[in-house]
């Protein structure tokens, strides 16, 4: 059952910050104030493209989920204009096909026709910048040019503020990038491409959003999509990993919503799930996928097609087989268990397999530390650094929260206020930043990296599985174990080197607000939340 009902949406106008760019245009910074958002009869002080050619480029400062708002007082009858959006400035400047730019899930190029006295709205894409281009041999006179943001709107979101401002900025931008996909009541994957329902990928938006938003109905929408979605004996998102996601996906969200109506209509979902992977592996350990199975050994983009994928495979189904079996018995699970607990400890050379190693039920060793803090964030990406991150608490690392800088901050360094689908710290490295275009010998941080489907200006720069930086925070800094739907909590604190950290976090019951000063934890919490705090 999809719900829709108790989902609102919020829409705000907001002004141009900047002009990046301007040609044969009369009072171009009017465009920087603010009027009645609806057309006047006073024609004066207003924005004038004047002939075939003319453009702006316009800087509205941050990503935005939406379109732009055209007001005009004048054309000559009507206008031809192209419109081209941008996550970066070079985006905004490209036309499709051009280092890989294109209208993918959302058109973000395209030609409109602005009549006389006009107030349209154009767009329906993820961008910060916009060209506007007139391309008859008229004059067309604007009177404002908004950006129409459209989010939803929850009861309450979280505040997570420590004593570090670096934190705080990557705190705010994580939860600002994955509020921005809740869109039409699912929680998409991105809002410029990939604005679907991907499985794997809706792990870290369901924990993420459950501590930051609470129990939305986005969720079990998404979920149970996914399922109406898949053919009786397909996998899901055509992915075997991504069924086991599927799996993994309802448990933590039974756990954290304490959802049990839902946990028990789609339990038979998760067993009928189980019982596939169960029959595609055989006794000794061999993973043996149908011809449905699109990519059949799939942990993440980094480790695709690599020997090592099959490692990281048998772990998503181990932790799925884990987490069912918390909860009760399962034939299927079991022996999945039995049959892959091999994979646990073969050698990988990459940082996510290794961790996922650890999620799945490796002992720790030094040498998986070394392993994954080697160099920092180099190997991580945005999709697994959740996990990363996990395995480093379950470590005991003291070098999460530089990490942590080291990774998110490097996005935040090129100009990012989203965080993308995807970031290798070696992108840095003589590379412009997302506002301006590079000089010369200088990289294009968006028009020159990214990989596999995700090349050039293809790459999203708002993808919601890059949140889980928040979450992280939550259960392994703040320190927060849920059991119950929120009925009981355990609170231990591991600041890493942090001096405070103050919470506001929605749970069922109502606000649950942690200070943490030191050694000192003030908790206070809705009476139907037992509260444990340890050392």
């Amino acid at each position: 059952m999809y719900r829709y009902d108790r989902i609102k949406t919020k829409e705000e106008l907001l002004l141009p910050l900047k002009i990046k760019m301007e040609n044969n245009i009369d009072n171009a910074d009017r465009l920087l104030v603010k009027r009645e958002p609806v057309v006047s009869f006073k024609a004066e002080n207003f924005t004038t493209f004047k002939g075939k050619g003319s453009y702006i480029v316009l800087d509205f400062g941050k990503e935005i989920a939406g379109g732009i708002r055209i007001i005009t007082r004048s054309t000559d009858k009507t206008a031809n204009v192209r419109l081209t959006f941008g996550e970066s400035l070079s985006e905004c400047l490209s036309t499709v096909g051009k280092k890989n730019a294109t209208n993918d899930h959302s058109t973000r190029d395209f030609r409109a026709v602005i009549p006389f006295m006009s107030d349209l709205t154009f767009g329906q894409t993820g961008f910060r910048f916009v060209k506007i281009e007139l391309s008859d041999n008229k004059t067309l006179t604007v009177q404002n040019i908004f950006a129409v943001s459209k989010t939803q709107e929850f009861d309450f979101e979280a505040t997570i503020k420590t004593n570090d401002k670096d934190l705080n900025k990557i705190i705010d931008t994580a939860i600002y990038t994955l509020k921005l996909n809740f869109q039409n009541g699912f929680i998409w994957d991105g809002i410029k491409r990939d604005r679907l329902v991907w499985c794997g990928d809706l792990n870290q938006e369901i924990i993420t959003s459950l501590y930051c938003f609470g129990n939305t109905d986005n969720i079990t929408n998404s979920l149970t999509f996914l399922k109406d979605d898949t053919n009786d004996g397909e996998w899901i998102n055509a992915i075997p990993t991504y069924s086991a996601w599927w799996v993994i996906n309802l448990i933590d969200y039974y756990r954290l919503s304490g959802d049990k109506e839902y946990f028990e209509n789609n339990k038979g979902f998760a067993e009928a799930i189980l019982k596939m992977v169960d029959d595609s592996i055989t006794d000794d350990g061999r993973m043996i996928f149908d011809k449905k199975a699109g990519m059949p050994f799939y942990l993440d983009w980094p480790t695709y097609e690599k020997e090592d994928a099959v490692i990281g495979t048998a772990c998503v189904f181990l932790v799925a087989s884990k987490k069912f079996l918390e909860l009760e018995n399962n034939n299927s699970a079991l022996s999945i268990t039995k049959k892959l607990n091999c994979y646990l400890n073969k050698k990988s050379k990459y940082k996510q397999v290794t961790a996922f190693q650890i999620l799945a039920g490796k002992k720790p060793t030094k040498d998986d530390l070394s392993l994954i803090e080697k160099n920092g964030a180099e190997g991580f990406s945005t999709f697994m650094t959740y996990y990363l991150l996990t395995a480093l608490s379950e470590l005991n690392s003291l070098n999460s929260i530089d990490i942590i800088k080291e990774y998110y901050g490097g996005m935040l360094s090129k100009g990012a206020t989203t965080f993308w689908e995807d970031f290798d710290i070696k992108w840095m490295d003589n590379s412009s930043t997302l506002e301006r275009l590079p000089s010369e010998n200088e990289k294009d941080i968006h028009a020159d990296f990214g990989r596999y489907c995700y090349k050039k200006f293809r790459h999203s720069l708002c993808h919601g599985w890059s949140s889980g930086v928040v979450a992280f925070i939550i259960e392994n800094i703040i320190g927060i174990k849920v059991f119950d739907g929120f009925k009981k909590v355990v609170v231990k604190p591991n600041l890493i080197g942090l001096k405070t950290i103050n919470a506001v976090i929605p749970t069922p019951f109502g606000k649950l607000e942690i200070n943490i000063n030191g050694k000192d934890v003030k908790i206070n919490s809705p009476k139907e939340i037992k509260i444990v705090v340890k050392d």
